[in-house]
């Protein structure tokens, strides 16, 4: 079972996004890549991490960790979402829902807005894909 956050785990939803039945409508007219920086939380999250992707006809492509936050800076994504640790656990969960993460700041948020909310038509895809993609959690549990 991967771990969040590691490549593995990034890997298995990058496959489940990919798979799903409605990537090819949910990324029809999406331009700019993205960024999601899980903030260090010690003592379980020690240091940052961070995911970079470009989504481009209902795949991601040039998936990559990203070493340091200094590299999100450098490739300046069109969408940077940033947010602790833990936040991040409870979206996985699904027990913080992604757009009122966003409306409550508790997720930082760079980009087009207007973009995001016009996908919220998708956001069961983005669960779907989440349950697919068994997950341990730092914590040790599930």
């Amino acid at each position: 079972m991967p771990v969040f956050p590691s490549r593995e785990w990034c890997e298995a939803l990058v496959d489940a996004l990919q798979r799903d039945a409605d990537a090819g409508r949910a990324s029809l007219g999406w331009h700019g890549d993205i960024a999601a920086v899980v903030l260090a939380e010690p003592p379980l999250l020690p240091t940052s991490f961070i995911a970079y992707g470009r989504p481009m006809a209902a795949r991601i492509e040039g998936f990559r960790v990203l070493e340091d936050l200094d590299e999100v800076e450098e490739i300046e994504p069109a969408y940077v979402a940033r947010a602790p640790y833990s936040v991040w656990r409870d979206l996985i969960r699904g027990t913080l829902d992604p757009v009122e993460a966003v409306l409550r700041k508790r997720v930082q948020f760079q980009g087009d807005l207007e973009q995001v909310i016009a996908r919220a038509q998708f956001k069961a895809m983005l669960r779907r894909s989440l349950d697919r993609v068994p997950t341990q959690f730092l914590d040790g549990r599930p």
